[in-house]
């Protein structure tokens, strides 16, 4: 918990201290994918002595699905920039909801500087609503960070493609009280461990 803190703390930082330093604010949307690997359980409460041993069954399901984001931010200067970022995903498991600070840093490629690399970090909380009515929606703290290109078209416009991680921390339990998978009522269990993002998106600057 500790890290957490300090990782959104120092976010949250620089994103307090743009309005003394700004010089360009955006505003901006995008569309991409996302990759989400979930893990899961299912245990009956009654074993079947025929079989013999445990009758948990395990599961692991990996989904791609499309993300869409709006964001907003300033660029202090022509090497760093601070922003907010809403997405929301949805997949056959699970609908996921963001709110996402992110600092980056931009190295010009060339001496145009329309080109440019950004790496950075990002911070903020996750909303999950899974499909399974006996599993319950959570908030959930999510930290990670993203790089890709930046081309500037003209000194209003911008376009970018990105590749964002980010480590999640959802793990949630609950009972089946209907039949799973043809087996008798159990309790089930869902995890997702990270998600992997890659997206464009067209920014606009005033």
């Amino acid at each position: 918990m500790k890290t957490k803190s300090l990782i959104l703390a120092s976010v949250m930082a620089t994103a307090i201290s743009a309005p003394t330093m700004a010089a360009d604010w955006f505003i901006g949307g995008g569309v991409g994918a996302q990759q989400n690997t979930y893990k899961g359980s299912y245990d009956p409460v009654l074993q079947n002595p025929i079989e013999g041993g445990s009758q948990t069954q395990h599961l692991k399901e990996t989904e791609n699905n499309v993300i869409y984001e709006v964001r907003a931010g300033v660029y202090l200067n022509d090497a760093n920039r601070v922003y907010g970022t809403y997405s929301y995903n949805s997949d056959d498991l699970s609908r996921q909801q963001s709110f996402l600070m992110s600092y980056d840093y931009l190295v010009g490629l060339g001496d145009s500087n329309k080109l440019n690399w950004f790496i950075g970090a990002t911070a903020g909380m996750n909303h999950i609503s899974p499909d399974a009515s006996t599993l319950d929606s959570k908030n959930r703290f999510v930290w990670g960070g993203q790089t890709g290109l930046m081309y500037k078209i003209n000194d209003k416009v911008s376009t970018e493609i990105g590749y964002r991680y980010l480590k999640q921390d959802y793990d949630v339990s609950g009972p089946t009280p209907t039949p799973y998978s043809g087996a008798v009522a159990g309790s089930e269990t869902a995890s997702l461990n990270d998600s992997q993002q890659l997206y464009l998106s067209v920014d606009y600057r005033f």
